[in-house]
């Protein structure tokens, strides 16, 4: 009847809403229907049990006010019930009953008004005889009024039950018609629908799509249809593309494999120039570079058929150069209208001038020209700036590594200084220091006579001079470079004996208390390299204690913080502010920082004018170890 699926369901919607409208309704006016048929069957049901009162009273207690009230609300209730009015019901509340419903019903109440005018004329003055012969002919009467009352109130509920049936049926009518509709209309196309889309998703493009009907899931059918036809289409035209451009860039990727190679910046222009000309088919090729005012362009390599060659340079004043170099645009021109004396020589023809590139930086341009009326189409034009890309990055990946060769040998020199001061500082000044110590000491003991003691004294600054003869020829020989990684598992006892004989020499020559306390023994696991720069710390810290600090008490801690070992040098002397010493002026401090450093530790020196001095050296431990004390 409606092609609409929209006009379809409005009707089904609209019908359920009527139906539920409808029954709730009629419900309602049944409810109510029959709560005031309850109210006049209870009523009539009532003026019977009134009547069988009036009755005994009258017989019984005729001189009773009860029968009085009961005779006056007889008479109340029995006009009400005959013509509608209002009446008290049991609980003495005042209701309102609706005329007798229909004319059977009134002729059976007419009948009850009659008699009763009859059976009120026995109660005043009492005929017992007559009432007796005359109760039970109005009570008859009364009951067929409730028996009426009641079959009427019956009717009314089976027609409420017909009408509710009726909706019921028209409820599943309704809903079967829903059911088939949604199956036929919604279900069945969105689940094709749904097929179809999969395999859409899934490239499966040469199928159509079924027909859904000529309502709205058919035009969304017939959408989707439009659409896969130029998806088709579409994924043709890509794959024909990608198949071109692949090709592109498989030899783009090549070359550039190629050129990245190079390390040469020579060979590595003259492989570019030499491609680019294969690439394209080209008659010659050239790259030129700015240069360092980024004022001019320089011939830097060129390929050519013949055995051309020609010196250029050229200015960025041109049109053609500026589009390239400033814009970093790609341009066809013909050469002949070029003042580029390269392209020059090659016209009448076509060139190709492409940007180098890298990032938003243009280092130069690469050209290609082509004789005799020889046109470059769009993708050699795009394989000839893709290849531009790679030439640049090459090339400046070629600069970068010479520019980090020379950084790292001027690394290196200064490194090797370093190392050589270092070495120089730790071993032949403190030996110095010591000799000049030993001289002043073999004076006064010669001065003194005491030529035994003297020449003790001379023996050991001799073997001291031998020592430092030995350590300046390995510094300068490079003897004293790191060990092997298996020669690094020094044990903990090593570092221990290193130190030992640190404080015990410092004890000898400085002839102050020193005193060693190693808490953890396990803050001794470092790596060979950090031994041996903490043992230099140590000794240099001594050494600065003897020479500067004019201290009486020196101790030497060895401990371990969470993951870290700490090795502490503190003294009671006389201290100094830190921060106003110039490191240049202290050469010990920055070895001794540079050193910490150079293990992957932190060097860190506490101090104030008359509170002492305390330095502090914290080292990576090696690995997580007990403590085996």
């Amino acid at each position: 009847m409606f092609r609409s699926l929209r006009a379809q369901l409005g009707v089904i919607f609209l019908g359920f809403i009527l139906l539920v409208g409808g029954s709730v309704g009629a419900t309602f006016l049944a409810v109510h229907a029959k709560s005031s048929d309850a109210v006049v069957i209870n009523l009539a049901g009532r003026q019977r049990m009134l009547t069988q009162k009036m009755t005994w009273l009258a017989l019984a207690q005729p001189d009773s006010p009860e029968l009085t009230a009961t005779i006056q609300l007889f008479e109340q209730t029995l006009p009400a019930l005959l013509d509608g009015g209002s009446t008290l019901d049991s609980t003495g509340r005042l209701v309102y009953l609706p005329p007798a419903p229909d004319p059977e019903l009134r002729a059976q109440l007419d009948t009850v008004a009659h008699t009763w005018a009859d059976f009120r004329a026995y109660l005043d003055p009492v005929d017992a005889f007559a009432l007796q012969s005359e109760a039970p002919v109005i009570l008859a009467q009364l009951d067929s009024v409730v028996s009426a009352y009641e079959a009427r109130a019956q009717a009314k509920l089976l027609r409420l039950q017909i009408i509710q049936l009726t909706f019921f049926v028209a409820a599943l009518v309704l809903l079967a018609w829903g059911y088939a509709l949604t199956r036929r209309s919604f279900a069945q196309p969105l689940t094709n629908l749904n097929i179809a889309t999969r395999r859409i998703a899934g490239g499966q493009l040469d199928d159509p799509l079924p027909i859904l009907g000529d309502n709205e899931l058919g035009e969304l059918g017939r959408a989707f249809e439009t659409m896969r036809t130029e998806i088709a289409a579409a994924r043709d035209h890509l794959e024909s593309r990608v198949s071109q451009r692949t090709r592109e860039l498989a030899s783009a990727f090549e070359f550039s494999q190629e050129i990245v190679a190079q390390r040469n910046l020579s060979h590595l222009l003259g492989s570019v120039t030499d491609r680019a000309r294969a690439l394209t088919g080209s008659d010659a090729a050239s790259l030129c570079l700015l240069d360092e005012g980024r004022t001019a362009l320089i011939l830097a390599a060129s390929s050519e058929r013949g055995d051309i060659r020609t010196m250029l340079r050229q200015p960025l004043q041109h049109h053609f150069a500026r589009r390239v170099i400033e814009k970093g645009e790609t341009v066809t021109t013909d050469s002949a209208c070029t003042t580029c004396g390269f392209l020059r020589v090659h016209a009448p023809g076509q060139c190709i001038a492409a940007p180098l590139r890298t990032g938003e930086t243009t280092i130069g341009a690469l050209c290609v020209v082509r004789s005799n009326d020889g046109h470059f189409d769009s993708d050699e034009t795009r394989a000839l700036t893709l290849l531009a890309n790679s030439a640049a990055i090459a090339i400046a990946n070629t600069r970068l590594a010479e520019a980090e060769q020379h950084q790292a040998r001027q690394a290196a020199t200064l490194m090797e200084r370093e190392r050589l001061a270092a070495e120089l500082h730790d071993h032949l000044a403190q030996t110095l220091s010591f000799l000049n110590l030993k001289t002043d000491q073999a004076q006064e003991m010669i001065a003194a006579n005491r030529s035994t003691e003297a020449g003790n004294e001379l023996n050991r600054m001799k073997s001291a001079i031998s020592g430092a003869y030995g350590q300046v020829r390995a510094a300068l020989v490079g003897l004293r470079e790191p060990i092997s990684t298996a020669a690094s598992l020094a044990s903990k006892q090593d570092l221990a004996e290193k130190i030992t004989d640190c404080v015990e020499n410092f004890r000898e020559v400085s002839g102050l208390s020193a005193e060693l306390i190693i808490t953890d023994r396990s803050a001794l696991a470092l790596s060979h390299l950090a031994q041996a720069q903490a043992a230099h710390i140590v000794r240099e810290a001594l050494n600065n204690v003897r020479r500067h600090a004019q201290a009486h008490q020196v101790w030497v801690r060895i401990g371990r913080v969470n993951d870290e070992a700490l090795f502490t040098v503190k003294d009671d002397g006389d201290g100094f502010d830190p921060q106003a010493i110039k490191t240049e002026n202290h050469l010990g401090l920055a070895i001794m920082r540079a050193r910490a450093e150079r293990s992957g530790g932190v060097l860190a020196i506490e101090s104030a004018p008359g509170a002492g001095t305390k330095v502090l050296a914290t080292f990576p431990l090696a690995g997580a170890r007990t403590n085996d004390d």
